[in-house]
């Protein structure tokens, strides 16, 4: 019954696609002349951003956690235009479920059903010198595997945090962070005292430095407690027509919690990913290894290892994780100039200790862009167990979303 409810909304997909496209020219128009007369009235800068979602999740593990239902996120805010350096912003979020039970829609979304703010700040930014902001916020460093928004949940994760950014030396930028409470995409808010550094400088296009230092700490969840060192180059060359791209990570992390009841973490991560993009064909191939108890809870862990999210090491995974992965991507030409960007992943995941396997798993994305406003995705993860066995990756896993995008 879910495939054939699958292949009924992938259909359905083509034919939104071609019916969006038929009149997005004069949506378009229209909420271009209505935004630009509410920027004319009104003083700084409204946001709404909407996204409708459909989505099946299946866990053998957990039976019980089967999902199959409509859910919708809507943020609404506003931002102040700036004076002398200075605006501010405030924005709330409203999860809810669409028609059905509760337990139809994903576990994580129906724990943040509700509204609550999402964004509240003040911020500061001078031409030369950098910028810098405090309160609620939306934050990122570098991929998200460390510290992230999770803008994939329909509940975001933000932060309650000051945080600045160096910029006065060219090339060179110096970011840094304290933050006092993570608001969680189930709705917790966990106390923090945590602090860190980031700092990167572009040598070329071809290659670019990052150091880090996060000392994580927490009041409420001792398991989140850890201190990561790590360095990272990224890099882009063009050769001819094509474009080579490359990122490698390492980082070695160290309990902090000084609690003597919990594993302590002496471990390390690796990572590297390299890529081709010719027209528009796009090839890679990469690898992240998590030592023993490697965790990262401040991260936007969807991103890495997997659609179906077997692997997530908030936590940390015990025996850790060997995740090998390659993908092809393929911009297909539409109408109006348009394309369908679909990419097709490949993962095979082992265990960084111990001889058990755990399993692999096939990705697929694709989305599209209806106009400046409206855009559509659909993405699916099937995770196939090579053994059965308690734990993480011990069971088949599958989600499939289609997501319908408001931005404004």
């Amino acid at each position: 019954m879910k495939n054939i409810q699958t292949t009924i909304l992938l259909a359905a997909v083509a034919v939104t696609g071609n019916a969006f496209a038929q009149s997005a020219d004069p949506v378009e128009t229209f909420l271009d002349e209505q935004f630009a007369s509410l920027e004319e009235s009104v003083p700084g800068k409204f946001n709404i951003n909407s996204r409708t979602r459909y989505e099946v999740f299946n866990n053998n593990a957990k039976p019980s956690d089967h999902r199959d239902g409509f859910s919708e996120s809507i943020r609404y805010g506003y931002t102040t235009e700036t004076y002398a350096g200075f605006n501010a912003m405030v924005e709330a979020q409203t999860v809810t479920r669409l028609g059905g039970d509760h337990d139809d829609i994903h576990p994580l979304d129906d724990a943040g059903d509700g509204t609550d703010f999402n964004q509240y700040w003040i911020g500061y930014q001078h031409e030369e010198y950098g910028k810098a902001k405090v309160g609620r916020q939306i934050y990122i460093l570098d991929d998200a595997r460390f510290v992230g928004n999770v803008g994939w949940r329909q509940n975001m994760q933000t932060f309650d945090a000051a945080t600045g950014s160096f910029t006065m030396v060219e090339n060179l930028t110096v970011n840094g962070f304290y933050m006092d409470n993570v608001n969680r995409v189930n709705s917790d808010h966990t106390k923090m005292d945590t602090s860190g550094a980031n700092v990167n400088y572009k040598v070329a296009e071809a290659l670019s430095l990052t150091g880090f230092f996060y000392h994580i700490k927490s009041s409420d969840n001792a398991a989140f407690s850890n201190d990561t060192a790590g360095i990272r180059a990224t890099g882009k060359y063009q050769i001819d027509e094509v474009t080579l791209k490359y990122a490698f990570s390492y980082a070695h992390q160290e309990d902090n919690s000084e609690n003597l009841d919990t594993d302590q973490i002496d471990a390390d991560y690796w990572a590297g990913d390299v890529s081709a993009t010719f027209e528009a064909f796009t090839g890679g191939l990469g690898f992240e290894v998590l030592g023993d108890g490697f965790r990262t809870p401040l991260a936007t862990v969807h991103k890495f290892n997997g659609y179906a999210d077997v692997f997530l090491p908030v936590k940390g995974l015990t025996n850790g994780l060997q995740d090998l992965y390659a993908y092809v991507g393929y911009k297909i030409p539409v109408w109006d100039e348009k394309t369908i960007p679909v990419k097709v992943i490949y993962h095979s995941f082992n265990p960084d200790g111990g001889s058990r396997d755990y399993g692999d798993e096939i990705d697929f994305v694709a989305s599209y862009k209806v106009n400046e406003y409206v855009s559509l995705m659909a993405k699916y993860g099937y995770y196939m167990a090579d053994d059965e066995f308690a734990g993480a990756g011990g069971a088949d896993k599958s989600m499939f979303t289609f997501d319908v995008n408001f931005a404004y």
